[in-house]
């Protein structure tokens, strides 16, 4: 039983996006080239990087290594014009300067939201942003 195989080039692989063109080019967002470059950070826990780029703003889902029994959970996403991140950050400033009975409100909620995995908007649950905006 003899099988013949086409022969194979000896160029190297294509492994940047713009080796290649058409439909085999190598496609990758600014998410993913930041993903993979901080699956290198020995800080984070690289089971927790997570690119989330079917939503309004792309966003890159990281936590930081266990450090006391601190993690820290980072959502970072890249400035565009559907991003209003900064002005949103004003306006929250603004409304817990004037109300600051807010902020220990939201820290309840966010955690019994948290508790019941409800806290992640893109699986169904409530944003973080969202839920600063119901209870303001």
């Amino acid at each position: 039983f003899v099988i013949c195989l086409p022969a194979v080039h000896k160029n190297a692989p294509a492994t940047t996006p713009g080796d290649l063109e058409g439909r085999n080019a190598i496609n990758e967002t600014n998410q993913k080239i930041l993903a993979r470059k901080l699956k290198g950070e020995n800080w984070l826990d690289q089971r927790s990087i997570k690119v989330i780029e079917r939503t309004a703003v792309p966003v890159i889902k990281v936590s930081t290594k266990d450090s006391r029994s601190r993690i820290v959970q980072l959502d970072l996403s890249f400035d565009a014009k559907e991003h209003h991140g900064l002005e949103a950050l004003d306006m929250i400033r603004h409304l817990l300067e004037e109300i600051p009975m807010i902020r220990p409100l939201v820290l309840v909620l966010k955690q019994f939201l948290l508790d019941r995995g409800l806290l992640t908007a893109y699986t169904g649950g409530l944003s973080s942003y969202c839920l600063f905006l119901m209870v303001a």
